[in-house]
């Protein structure tokens, strides 16, 4: 028998390897870990108690669903129960609850390859709104750091610079749909126990942050050393100050550093409307997997 409760903080375990199990069907490998379900799961906006659920087979976890703090649902089901109405179980609950709550749109992403999940958003009336991509570094591209500008400076992010980081990540995205509130995007970010605020870098202008980037390092035991990579969440340039390469710098800057923590790759994702894939495969990078960022108009 089956049954649906809201999910617990002692399900993290579970929900993680329902998510991985996801990925490696798709993807090959696990993208997903621990430290992102449980950084979501901190945000403000977030509450387990309603914005979860989850369903038992005998006790054990075998799919869930989650609507997020930016409206995204977030769903895996087991794959001995792939196909039984569990996924259109979980978009129900959501798609209801997002029109109780007044929400205007809902997103999702899944691979590109999987065909499956996107005809079932499709029948539903979603949307595929744009293509996105997962990028990697590899140890062997060659990176070097470059002077900037005059009157710019690179140096290691620190607490004090996190509220204008905030700010110059905000208003670049916001066209790209971002509304984190800096609660909400602390929790994910800089608050997350996997991201050392030294390890990302900052470019200024007159002592003025103008551009950030990110960084978050593996597990420790997550892998073998030839294989640890860094994933930057987010790097971004006030409007006024790109085409300087700025953020070509900063990514630069971000990888040396890593490779001198040991930690040879370098990771990020974009998307269609950032035009920035070209920057990223100049600047040696090279796509890994490609997704679909699917919306349901409410």
């Amino acid at each position: 028998m089956i049954t649906a409760r809201p999910l617990e903080r002692s399900d993290l375990a579970a929900v993680v390897d329902l998510l991985q199990a996801y990925d490696r069907q798709w993807f090959g490998e696990p993208v997903l870990g621990v430290e992102d379900v449980r950084s979501a799961w901190e945000a403000p906006a977030f509450d387990l108690a309603t914005d979860s659920e989850g369903w038992d087979e005998d006790g054990e976890l075998v799919a869930f669903g989650t609507l997020g703090a930016a409206a995204e649902v977030e769903l895996a089901v087991r794959q001995d129960w792939a196909g039984a109405g569990l996924e259109d179980a979980v978009l129900d609950r959501w798609e209801t609850e997002a029109r109780r709550r007044g929400l205007d749109k809902l997103r999702r992403d899944l691979p590109a390859t999987d065909d499956e999940g996107r005809a079932r958003l499709e029948a539903r009336g979603w949307t595929v709104e744009r293509t996105g991509w997962m990028l990697r570094l590899d140890p062997n591209t060659p990176v070097q750091e470059q002077d900037l500008p005059d009157g710019y400076a690179v140096r290691p992010l620190a607490e004090p610079d996190v509220p204008a980081a905030y700010t110059v990540i905000s208003e670049a995205f916001a066209r790209y749909g971002f509304r984190r509130t800096y609660a909400d995007w602390r929790a994910g970010t800089v608050d997350r126990a996997d991201l050392t605020l030294e390890h990302g870098r900052i470019v200024t202008w007159r002592d003025e942050v103008v551009g950030v980037c990110l960084v978050i390092d593996p597990a420790p035991g997550g892998g073998s050393a030839s294989d640890a990579e860094a994933w930057v969440p987010q790097v971004a340039v006030d409007e006024g100050h790109r085409r300087r390469g700025l953020a070509r710098e900063l990514l630069a800057r971000t990888a040396v550093a890593a490779r001198g923590r040991g930690v040879p790759r370098l990771a990020l994702y974009t998307n269609g409307d950032t035009g920035a894939l070209g920057l990223y495969e100049r600047f040696g990078m090279e796509v890994r997997h490609t997704l679909v960022e699917c919306s349901l108009t409410l």
